[in-house]
């Protein structure tokens, strides 16, 4: 068969008057068993209607002679046509007979969609890059595709995030090979390179948590760690607000500019292509500008939040301010471990924690580790 050609599948034809009834019937004889192929179309042909079967010899011959003395019809083979509304219930479900039945369990069980690409991680003990396993990767990333119908490109996570910009090394799996896209989230748009800026989908519902809390007029935010803006785009979204937004990362802040103009926001944004520590340094103008007045302060670089409390405490009001402090902590009491850290290195500072306003656990990260936030008040001690 070429590769434009229609593959021949297996119909059942019968007459137009039967076709109600037929479908009555194997409703009510096959309720939990899938008799009609919905990959294809149903066909029609003059008096007659063709419905696809499911590729099953058993199931086919059981159907005949349960319906042979109901309906005059014929068992044909025909091209059939793709029903381009069909999609998969699940990634499971599309693999199905796909893989060897040893590799199933080898599907993920979670991926990262971003935009119209997904990002997936497979356990390097079970699926390695030989040739044959590259290929069941191929396999399970067109069924992504499949199961996800606007999804268009799928990359396999080659590492861990790294590197001063918090990058990974993504390889292509399947469909288009591009990795700039266009994110929805929360009512706001987000332009961004999956290969060249450090985005995580995953953080949906924490960036909604924030971008919802009750923030005063003109409040001065600083978002210590931007990235493409999903903090701060989300909170000028919603308030009136200045923020200041920082990333090391010259693409992220790039992406950040674009996504000030793609979405309607109420606050304004100020973005900074500059290493947050530079702010300290004397000839820092903008470190002059903002020392000491941060209203609230977003600390989202969770692997190293704790080396950069020097630079949160240079940046916030002395009378005190908002601190949203995230961190990888240790289980089994990763919100006890985190305060307890936090709370020495502020002291050190001789700044205080005025009062814990939230803490919880934002996702586990690691068997060893959780991703916490801690928000709270956080106040100076001295003059």
């Amino acid at each position: 068969m070429g590769i434009n050609d229609k593959p021949e599948i297996k119909f059942l034809m019968l007459k137009k008057r039967d076709a109600q009834q037929f479908i009555t019937s194997i409703k009510s004889k096959f309720k939990n068993v899938q008799i009609i192929n919905q990959k294809y179309e149903i066909l029609y042909d003059y008096e007659y209607v063709l419905f696809p079967l499911v590729d099953d010899q058993d199931l086919t011959e059981y159907l005949s002679d349960l319906i042979e003395k109901k309906f005059n019809f014929k068992i044909i083979y025909r091209k059939g046509i793709k029903n381009l509304n069909f999609k998969h219930r699940s990634l499971q479900e599309a693999l199905k007979s796909k893989i060897p039945e040893i590799y199933l369990d080898s599907i993920p069980q979670s991926y990262d969609i971003i935009g119209d690409i997904v990002t997936v991680e497979f356990d390097a003990s079970r699926l390695t890059n030989s040739v044959e396993h590259i290929l069941y990767k191929k396999i399970i990333a067109d069924a992504i595709i499949d199961v996800n119908k606007n999804v268009k490109s799928v990359f396999e996570k080659n590492s861990e995030i790294k590197g001063t910009y918090r990058l990974r090394e993504l390889a292509l799996l399947a469909g288009e090979n591009k990795s700039e896209t266009i994110h929805r989230e929360n009512d706001c748009i987000f332009k961004l390179d999956v290969k060249k800026t450090y985005f995580s989908p995953r953080l949906v519902f924490e960036r909604r948590r924030i971008s919802t809390l009750n923030m005063s007029e003109n409040e001065v935010i600083v978002d210590m760690f931007s990235g493409v803006g999903p903090f701060s785009i989300q909170i000028a979204n919603q308030y009136n607000v200045t923020i200041y937004a920082f990333d090391i990362n010259p693409m992220a802040i790039q992406y950040l500019k674009e996504n000030i103009g793609l979405n309607k926001l109420k606050g304004k944004i100020i973005p900074h292509n500059i290493n947050i520590k530079d702010l300290t340094d004397p000839g820092s103008q903008t470190g002059k500008i903002l020392c000491n007045k941060a209203d609230r302060i977003i600390m989202n670089l969770p692997e190293k939040s704790l080396d950069f409390i020097n630079i949160a405490c240079y940046l916030m009001k002395k009378s005190g301010g908002n601190l949203h402090f995230y961190h990888f902590s240790e289980k089994p009491n990763p919100i006890e471990t985190a305060k307890e850290l936090l709370k020495i290195k502020l002291e050190s500072l001789n700044w205080k924690i005025e009062k814990t306003l939230n803490s919880k656990v934002v996702k586990s990260y690691s068997p060893k580790e959780d991703l916490i936030v801690l928000d709270i008040s956080i106040q100076c001690l001295g003059p």
